[in-house]
């Protein structure tokens, strides 16, 4: 069930969605979570199945359907996107095949493998038999060479943050969408790009409000159950 609870958001900064990656949850996303708040941005966070091991395709079409009911809901016309490893690849996957680009405005992926991960192979031998996600991780696979085909559509601005440490998910090549100067490689692997003051400020400046934005006006907001 998704209550109807009361919460302040500002006018022209739009809501801020965060989607975790493989085996995580939402308490992964909790140190980006308290710092977007602090900035007084409203955040929402969903467990998209079991740690993340479905179809990344289905977990794509369910966050498409959260962000068009938090939009919805909140009368809103946009929403930002921050996905952290298979996160990103979900968030991109709903902007390019499941319309969810009607309704977001900016999206951030950090650490997401778009090139594969070969770590995958060790998911495979745990997991393979119940999480289709660590096959459509591999190197290669069909679901990377679909998603980096599609075209990008124009009005979603994207940027990529990756670890220059990260062995799990190594630096890709930069999608053909984003622009050089938002490919951005930083210091660390794969955690600290939840964590490190760094890699927020990457994140805060490419998600701020328009200069503009205009008073905090009150109106409902959604927080899912877990």
């Amino acid at each position: 069930r998704i209550p109807m609870q009361r919460a302040v958001v500002q006018a022209d900064a739009p809501p801020v969605i965060l989607v975790h990656g493989f085996l995580g949850t939402r308490g992964t996303m909790l140190p980006l979570t308290r710092r977007l708040q602090q900035e007084g941005r409203a955040v929402f966070t969903y467990s998209h199945g079991t740690f993340q091991t479905a179809s990344l395709r289905r977990s794509a079409m369910l966050l498409a359907r959260r962000i068009r009911k938090i939009s919805e809901d909140l009368n809103v016309s946009h929403v930002d996107v921050i996905g952290f490893s298979m996160g990103g690849l979900v968030a991109l996957h709903a902007i390019k095949f499941m319309q969810s680009d009607r309704h977001v405005r900016r999206l951030v992926t950090l650490g997401s493998p778009f090139d594969g991960t070969w770590i995958a192979l060790a998911g495979i031998a745990t997991l393979g038999a119940i999480s289709p996600s660590v096959w459509q991780v591999l190197p290669g696979s069909r679901f990377l060479r679909e998603l980096k085909d599609a075209p990008t559509p124009a009005n979603v601005k994207i940027r990529q943050i990756h670890g220059n440490s990260d062995t799990i998910a190594p630096v890709p090549a930069r999608l053909d969408s984003v622009a050089s100067r938002d490919c951005l490689v930083l210091p660390g692997g794969h955690s600290t790009l939840v964590v490190a003051d760094y890699a927020y400020e990457a994140i805060r400046e490419f998600i701020a409000p328009p200069l503009n934005h205009r008073a905090a006006t009150t109106a409902p907001t959604l927080q899912e159950q877990d």
